[in-house]
């Protein structure tokens, strides 16, 4: 009977053991197959990874292509050139037009200055007759003539410069006298004795003038 019960203990710890080692290799074999499981997953993702970064340097290859392509190089050389060539073209035409403007005020001036004396002498015609003279048909026709020279003037751009009565101004007047004068204040053109002109702002003939002192 001991012998029996023996034989049944010692079958029944085999039996466990056996149970123990089923579930040890059942898990380690769940164990195994969830790294291969995850082995295969970090493939996909590594592969995954490896095609973006070969798509995005096929991507920057192409660009640098697009970049380096010597069509493209050359038209932007050429429209380069072009935009310089235009803007040296723009340039010289602005100082060509300059270079006429001034040229033609110059003349312009140097006409006008050379004019004026026979303006002066007309105007100094027509003050010197009387009223009677200006009403016959030569003092008629001078008078007519000197309106007509102040007309074409100042369609030229050249204005007569404003003195009598005026604070003199050295930049338009030229002082030749000093006078004394109860009625004027100091400094104030007391006489023109010729007239000045201003062709387009900038002054050909200063006006003569006298100037009250105190």
């Amino acid at each position: 009977m001991k012998d029996k019960k023996l034989e049944n203990e010692v079958l029944d710890e085999m039996d466990e053991n056996t149970v123990e080692e089923e579930t040890l290799a059942k898990d380690v074999a769940d164990s195994e197959g969830t790294e291969e499981t995850a082995e295969v997953c970090s493939e996909e993702e590594t592969e995954e990874q490896g095609e973006e970064k070969e798509a995005e340097s096929s991507e920057e290859t192409s660009s640098d292509k697009k970049k380096k392509d010597p069509k493209d190089e050359k038209l932007e050389e050429l429209n380069d050139k072009y935009q310089r060539l235009f803007a040296e073209f723009q340039n010289y035409r602005n100082r060509s037009e300059k270079e006429k403007s001034s040229m033609f005020d110059m003349g312009a001036r140097n006409i006008i200055e050379k004019f004026l004396p026979i303006v002066d002498n007309f105007e100094r015609g027509i003050a010197s007759l009387s009223e009677e003279d200006l009403k016959s048909p030569v003092g008629q026709g001078m008078d007519m003539i000197f309106k007509q020279m102040e007309k074409t003037l100042g369609e030229l751009g050249v204005e007569a410069i404003e003195a009598q009565g005026k604070e003199f101004d050295p930049e338009l007047h030229n002082a030749v006298m000093q006078v004394e004068d109860e009625e004027l204040d100091e400094n104030t053109v007391a006489q023109e004795l010729q007239k000045g002109y201003i062709y387009k702002g900038t002054v050909i003939r200063h006006s003569m003038v006298s100037v009250v002192t105190k």
